[in-house]
């Protein structure tokens, strides 16, 4: 057992590290402000950046998502479906930490389930424009459902996840999101039944400014 909680914490250690790589981006290089030409209010409204996601900008989300199995070792597809809310932060130009809260459902042999998901996922905006951006992202979380899932695993597991998406700007500052995941479900051997779950996950959103 202790050596299955080391295999996870170093796992976990991995993963983050793989994703603090890949969302690192450097930082524009400061002009002297000497050399700088003088430019009208208008020429400096036009050069300025696209104000979504800017460094210190608070959103939040609703969601709603379906997802299929991959999972070849499975006669037939499993389908689970999701609502839930997020809170965004962008501590980096372009770059958020998205906190989720999803209730699931899941259909599959035997007894059906529910679940409540948490989700600490790391967003990367790497085009931004004034109406429309595309992303990068990724996390994990935990999951407790009301029955085993996959049947006869477990009620508690890990979801990490990693996928990408798009923004579009809507009115009142406003974005709709539609992305797509693979999606993961397994409890990292901390119990002795792990067939673990591959899912390809779709889903809609309604991102608005707080």
């Amino acid at each position: 057992m202790l050596a299955n909680r080391n295999n996870i914490y170093h796992g976990m250690l991995l993963f983050c590290t793989m994703f603090l790589i890949l969302l690192r981006s450097p930082q524009a290089a400061q002009a002297n402000p000497e050399q700088q030409p003088e430019h009208t209010t208008t020429e400096l409204e036009q050069d300025e950046p696209p104000t979504f996601g800017k460094r210190g900008e608070k959103r939040w989300y609703f969601q709603g998502a379906f997802a299929t199995t991959l999972d070849d070792n499975e006669s037939d597809p499993r389908r689970f479906g999701l609502v839930g809310a997020g809170l965004s932060q962008f501590f980096i130009n372009g770059h958020s930490v998205n906190l989720e809260l999803n209730s699931i459902y899941f259909n599959q042999p035997g007894d059906d389930a529910l679940g409540l998901n948490l989700n600490l996922i790391m967003r990367w905006h790497f085009v931004r424009q004034q109406n429309w951006s595309l992303y990068l992202d990724g996390g994990a979380g935990i999951l407790g459902t009301t029955n085993d899932v996959p049947t006869d695993a477990a009620s508690f597991n890990f979801t990490p996840q990693v996928g990408g998406g798009a923004t579009i700007g809507l009115a009142d500052q406003k974005r709709l999101m539609l992305g797509l995941r693979w999606h993961h479900i397994s409890h990292a051997d901390l119990f002795e039944n792990n067939p673990g779950r591959d899912s390809i996950l779709g889903y809609v959103g309604l991102n608005f400014s707080r």
